[in-house]
Parts: C-alpha cells; sequence; structure tokens
C-alpha cells in the first residue's frame, strides 16, 4: 500500500497572478480591487490611491524582508501586490553588482551575470509561492515593451508585446503564474480615401488568453477579452480570484461559550468585628523601561542601509561593533567614515550582518541582563 494519500479533483489554492500592460492604463487601480490588497510599491506609482502600502523597499534584502513579513501573517492581507516586477529585478540587478562589486550585468563574460540574475530572481519567485502556501494572493504587476519575434519555422519577424523583464527572467515569472493578464487599449486602423492610417477606439481591455501579438494565460475558462474599467473588478474575474484568508476565518470553529448561572443568594454569616489590621508596605518590582529607538542620522548616500537599520531597530554601537568584528575597520571608526560603497556592501550582505554578529551579540547581552534564580 502507498504511504501517499491520492488526491482526485480540483484543489482551491491562492492564485499567481501576473499583470502587465502599458504605463498609466490602470494596472494599479485593477489590483486594487483584488481581496483585501496590501502593496509593495518598489517604484512609488501608488500615491494616489487609496491603498494599503508598505514602505518602499529601497534595496533587494529589505524588500525579501517585507515579503517574509507577509508570509509569516505578520501583515494582515488577502492579497499581496509587488508593483512592478520590472523595479524589483532593477533592484536585484543592484543587489548583485554591490554584492560582486560588478560595474554592471552586461559586462560579465558569457552572460554569467542575466544567469546569476535569474537564480537571484527565482528564489524571489520561491519566496512568493509560500507566500501562496499560505492561503494569500500574489500579484506582479509589469510593465510591457514590445520586441521582435521572429518564429523558427516561419520566415519574417514581427512585433509582440512582453513583459518588461529580461530575456531570462521573463519567460521564468510567465512559468510561475497561475494567470498572465494583459491590459491593453483595444484599437482600430482605419484606412481613408486617401491611403492614410488612422487609429480609433480606445477601450481599455484586459486580454485573458494567448494571441501572436501578446503574452496571456488562464486556467479558469475566462473570456478572451475582458472590459477594464477603472475602479471596478471585472465580474468574471473577481469570481475565480478567492480571498483565502476570509474563508479560512469563517470556517474556524468558535469558541465554546460557557453557561452562565444565576448567582445563588446566601445569608451571610453575622461574626463580631474584626480589629483592623494595618497592612505592611510592599514592594512591587518595576519593569526596567528601555530607551526608544533613534534611527541613525547618517547622509542620504547611506539611506538603504538606514532603511535596514530602522526595520531591525539596530543602532550605531551594534552596526560598529559587527564591522569591527569582520575585521573591515575597527570599531570605532564612524559608519559615516566608512568609503563610499561600503553601505552597500553592508546591505548586500544584510542577512549575513544580521545573523552572524548582530543577533547574537544581542543574545550575549539578553543573557547577561537576565535575573539569576536562587536556589
Amino acid at each position: 500500500m502507498s504511504r501517499y494519500q491520492l488526491e482526485c479533483g480540483m484543489k482551491k489554492t491562492a492564485l499567481k497572478i501576473v499583470v502587465y500592460g502599458p504605463e498609466g492604463l490602470g494596472k494599479s487601480t485593477l489590483c486594487a480591487e483584488f481581496p483585501s490588497p496590501v502593496f509593495i510599491d518598489v517604484e512609488s506609482g501608488t500615491n494616489q490611491l487609496p491603498i494599503a502600502r508598505l514602505p518602499r523597499p529601497t534595496s533587494w534584502q529589505m524588500l525579501m524582508d517585507e515579503i517574509k513579513e507577509v508570509r509569516d501573517g505578520l501583515i494582515p492581507c488577502s492579497t499581496l501586490v509587488i508593483d512592478t516586477a520590472d523595479a524589483a529585478e532593477a533592484l536585484c540587478v543592484k543587489h548583485l553588482c554591490a554584492k560582486n562589486k560588478w560595474d554592471g550585468i552586461e559586462g560579465i563574460p558569457y552572460g554569467k551575470g542575466y544567469t546569476y540574475l535569474m537564480e537571484t530572481f527565482g528564489k524571489f519567485l520561491d519566496l512568493l509561492s509560500e507566500v501562496v502556501e499560505r492561503g494569500r494572493n500574489v500579484c506582479l504587476i509589469s510593465h510591457a515593451i514590445m520586441r521582435k519575434f521572429e518564429r523558427p519555422d516561419e520566415s519574417g519577424a514581427y512585433d509582440r508585446f512582453e513583459l518588461k523583464l529580461t530575456k531570462k527572467v521573463s519567460p521564468m515569472v510567465k512559468e510561475w503564474a497561475d494567470m498572465v493578464l494583459f491590459c491593453d487599449y483595444k484599437t482600430y486602423v482605419e484606412t481613408n480615401k486617401s491611403g492614410k492610417a488612422k487609429a480609433t477606439g480606445g477601450a481599455r481591455v484586459i486580454r485573458t488568453t494567448h494571441a501572436p501579438t501578446w503574452d496571456a494565460k488562464n486556467r479558469f475558462g475566462l473570456p478572451d477579452e475582458l472590459p477594464l474599467k477603472l475602479g471596478e473588478m471585472p465580474v468574471q474575474l473577481g469570481e475565480v480570484i478567492p480571498d483565502m484568508v476570509a474563508e479560512q476565518a469563517a470556517a474556524a470553529p468558535a469558541a465554546p461559550v460557557a453557561p452562565q448561572t444565576a448567582p445563588v443568594a446566601t445569608a451571610a454569616p453575622q461574626t463580631a468585628p474584626a480589629t483592623p489590621v494595618q497592612a505592611e508596605p510592599t514592594t512591587t518590582p518595576t519593569t526596567p523601561t528601555t530607551s526608544e529607538y533613534i534611527a541613525p542620522d547618517y547622509p542620504e548616500r547611506m539611506k538603504k542601509l538606514v532603511d535596514l537599520m530602522v526595520a531591525n531597530k539596530v543602532t550605531d554601537a551594534e552596526l560598529r561593533d559587527a564591522v569591527g568584528k569582520t575585521g573591515n575597520f575597527p570599531a570605532e571608526c564612524s559608519p559615516v567614515d566608512y568609503p563610499e560603497g561600503f553601505a552597500d556592501y553592508l546591505v548586500s550582505g544584510w542577512d549575513t550582518v544580521m545573523n552572524k554578529y548582530i543577533l547574537p551579540a544581542r543574545a550575549i547581552e539578553a543573557a547577561k541582563s537576565a535575573p539569576v534564580p536562587f536556589n
């Protein structure tokens, strides 16, 4: 007998969605209609939308940290929206260049830079998949770009819309998604009597299936084309995007309520008045109050580092101590005096800085301040 249980039929899960199209079409406005969305606005394009958003990530590490917060349920939401995927890819490129001390990703021989980019962005998609496994939809917004495409079995090339991502990352994102939606303007080209072509129409639409001139897909039998109206979710699309968080909360059993019994009144026995006893003064131990965290005042060029320090409540002294332990600079050296580029180097290896130096040092300090029990 097999050790694994066989599952049959459809299984309802959260969805991985990609929405792309030209700029200013209303992609972010459409995603704001998804169930309980929270945006990670990488490119600061949603400031005019009344939405819930996390702080704009200024580094790749900060972006990954914010996604982990959503994955772990620390941010209440039903849908996580990354706006945009191409801006996130740009952060990934800067992260790799700072980590490996590259001048640019294009100059790496044999295209290895783009291979590293594909592997690192793949970890980003794996983390987003973990968010989906916890019951939250994930939506990647991307801009569109027009590229020449030539089939190997046909002569001649033609233009088609694609995700505005590098050639190795773009197909990986499309494979990752359950649904790829292409938002576009529906236009018609008419030729007048003089032979001049004129474009008419311009209605906003959502393409849900593949065509030679764009990429799109869905697994729910949606119509090939849906209307895109600002502030409205298309009915057919809204029916297939689940709100797993709300459904799980509704399915959770309610806590049992203990029956309330009426108190029985009993006659109190009459006793002689007792002489008042003066209570001895007691002292209650007070919990020591910790000083409020103050963000370090570093130059603007170190903003990415400051953002990570503030998110993890890392003080100036903790950072100097960690850098001193690495041997790069003495602990007495102020971070302001670090050479240009060293702050970006710390940002690219922030996980190592936290897990190898800062967190163990905090654990030692906490052990020192812990009260010693008496036998």
